[in-house]
């Protein structure tokens, strides 16, 4: 199957007309007129192997040697690696608690040839490398110092970094390659009652990319519609939000022995971030909840991605016909690797990105 893409340029009168009769809302940096170019991929080239099948992804990661890593939930081995060359299909890391084991996967994430996964229920994270014969074992596996971690991301095989524990004060938990906290930086995104209820990273969950010396890292707002640039060493750069301009209010409700966080207005906004020297990129939904309605499961997916450069200007947009559960590129190859699910199962989709990058 052959992708058809059809790149469309603004032309400056109909921009200057469209742009006076859609304001920028109050709290948005940028909106969906901000990019510059807009990239529609309408058809990819299904990965077809006969051995494969895929219950329930969440998560897909491009390893540079040539392999697929697919995180998936509620299946007896949590990381299927697909290899590219040869079409084998392997399984790693067994349900449980044991050593080599995790309750849920949580992100797994690439930092050169090795696989980070990582367990919040545990607070572990486990290392895994190919060996000569293309088949990933484990290297190491350490707990994390910090009480508890929505997501984890490794910058160097020296540092890694994760979201504070909830009530924390500071944004991100940096750790040596042990797991033992080095340092903690950064606060949080206000929102309307921000006086009222402290801000955590509950609130402000996100996931987590970085250039790849370590050197700046991205957090993608799920719940909001923020993106943050940090400095690892020097902290904040910058902080952006759109492309609604989300006017956040937190109410707190009990729940059990403690309680919880509700968000209002409740929105899918970002989900998956991921990021090379030069840019990032990171998938938007923009779906609004309806109180008393349950979104159906497409809506919950996103029909495009947004790509900045690393001082958070918009670059372009990309759109899909069809929602897309998670996406990763090999910046190498300039292939763009997605999941979706049209029919019965998910598949592999893949586009090429000789036209856009």
């Amino acid at each position: 199957m052959t992708m058809r893409l059809n790149y469309l340029l603004g032309i400056s009168f109909v921009g200057l007309i469209f742009a006076c009769s859609n304001s920028k809302p109050d709290n948005a940096d940028f909106t969906e007129e901000s990019f510059p170019k807009t990239f529609f991929i309408s058809e990819g080239r299904i990965y077809k192997n006969d051995s494969l099948f895929l219950g329930h992804p969440t998560l897909l990661r491009f390893h540079p040697d040539s392999f697929l890593i697919i995180e998936e939930y509620g299946t007896p081995k949590l990381i299927k690696i697909i290899d590219l060359k040869s079409g084998d299909i392997h399984e790693i890391i067994q349900q449980g608690k044991g050593p080599g084991e995790m309750i849920v996967s949580w992100g797994p994430e690439i930092l050169g040839d090795s696989l980070y996964a990582f367990c919040g229920e545990l607070r572990k994270v486990i290392i895994f490398a190919p060996d000569n014969k293309r088949k990933f074992i484990l290297i190491d596996e350490f707990k994390l110092e910090e009480k508890a971690s929505y997501r984890f991301y490794p910058l160097t095989p020296e540092m890694h970094v994760c979201l504070s524990n909830i009530g924390d004060e500071r944004r991100l938990t940096f750790l040596d390659e042990k797991g033992k906290i080095i340092k903690k930086m950064g606060d949080y995104p206000s929102f309307l009652n921000s006086d009222e209820i402290k801000p955590d990273n509950e609130i402000f969950l996100s996931s987590i990319s970085s250039t790849p010396d370590g050197n700046k890292i991205v957090l993608a707002c799920i719940r909001t519609d923020v993106l943050e640039i940090y400095d690892t060493y020097n902290g904040l750069i910058k902080r952006l939000q759109g492309p609604l301009g989300i006017k956040l209010s937190v109410s707190r409700n009990a729940f059990g022995n403690g309680y919880m966080n509700r968000v209002e207005p409740g929105y899918f906004t970002y989900s998956n971030v991921i990021a090379n020297e030069h840019e990032f990129w990171v998938d938007y939904n923009g779906y609004k909840s309806e109180k008393g309605k349950q979104p159906s499961f497409l809506e919950q997916y996103s029909k495009q991605i947004y790509c900045f450069n690393w001082n958070g200007k918009p670059l372009r947009k990309i759109e899909f016909d069809f929602p897309i559960m998670t996406f990763d590129v090999d910046w190498v190859g300039k292939m763009l690797y997605t999941i979706i699910w049209k029919g019965e199962n998910p598949e592999i989709i893949v586009y090429s990105l000789n036209e856009i990058l």
